[in-house]
């Protein structure tokens, strides 16, 4: 039998789809659903010590850390059914691993702060309410910054890769495509079963290669502006959702990667997950 303490834990990018969503089972984020409860398909929950979440929804000047034992639900979405607001998720937190996570970042010269206060956002309890429902695993969230600077994501990615031998995963929450001009265009419309017309496919094909090679071309992802159709799936001053999933590659050390999750948002927009084990 493997030994507990050993449990390198994997570092990974899920899409969290549109506000309460998956949670609700509305129709166009099912796959959201699906792909979010199969994440114990490759972590494993029995040895996992804690989780590492770096949220789209907490933007901010420098890296903040949530530091509190306890933090109240953040309900951060507006104009869902009355259930969406009264959501229980009973997970804790942990300020030892804040502490470490913030000693860390200042070792390498990354400012940061720690927050006792802020509740978690819906970018935390929306995707965790599907992928352990049990709540039994301590939780550490963590902003993206303003700026969406991706070297700086990236860094920030690299130094949080050493706590993933201590059992920790580092999970970031986003969407690989995010311009909601786009997909609020698509409400109201009607869509055939298997009408697929990808919109980003170009772009989408890049974040593939990339992620599921090796740490070199991993690297890609600085000048990620530069691909074909990134401007269009994340807009100038929009790329909160994918700033995520910049740091989870960050994370992933010397690993390839693997797609775990491909799906059509309304039948128009590819969606990727990945993860580094």
């Amino acid at each position: 039998m493997a030994d507990e303490s050993s449990y390198f834990a994997p570092s990974l990018f899920v899409n969290h789809g549109g506000g309460p969503n998956p949670v609700l089972g509305v129709k166009s984020n099912l796959e959201f659903a699906k792909s979010l409860r199969e994440v114990k398909n490759y972590v494993d929950f029995s040895r996992l010590k804690g989780i590492i979440l770096v949220t789209a929804h907490w933007e901010a000047d420098i890296v903040s850390i949530s530091s509190g034992e306890k933090h109240e639900l953040l309900f951060d979405y507006y104009n869902f059914p009355p259930e969406s607001y009264e959501y229980k998720y009973g997970g804790r937190g942990d300020p030892i691993l804040a502490r470490k996570v913030y000693d860390a970042l200042s070792k390498e010269g990354i400012p940061s702060r720690l927050d006792d206060k802020r509740g978690w956002d819906h970018g935390v309890f929306i995707p965790m309410m599907l992928i352990r429902p049990e709540a039994d695993i301590p939780i550490v969230q963590v902003s993206v910054l303003k700026n969406h600077d991706a070297k700086q994501h990236y860094e920030i990615g690299k130094v949080l890769h050493q706590f993933r031998k201590d059992g920790i995963a580092v999970l970031g929450s986003g969407l690989s495509y995010h311009n909601m001009k786009n997909m609020k265009a698509m409400r109201g419309v009607e869509i055939k079963d298997g009408e697929l017309d990808i919109q980003n496919e170009e772009f989408d094909s890049f974040l593939n290669k990339v992620c599921t090679s090796d740490e070199q071309t991993r690297e890609g992802l600085l000048s990620w502006r530069k691909v074909p159709g990134a401007l269009e799936a994340h807009p100038e001053g929009e790329a909160d959702h994918f700033m995520p999933l910049v740091v989870a590659a960050g994370a992933a050390g010397p690993s390839k990667g693997r797609r775990v999750h491909k799906s059509a948002f309304y039948n128009r927009f590819r969606m990727s997950g990945f993860v580094w084990e």
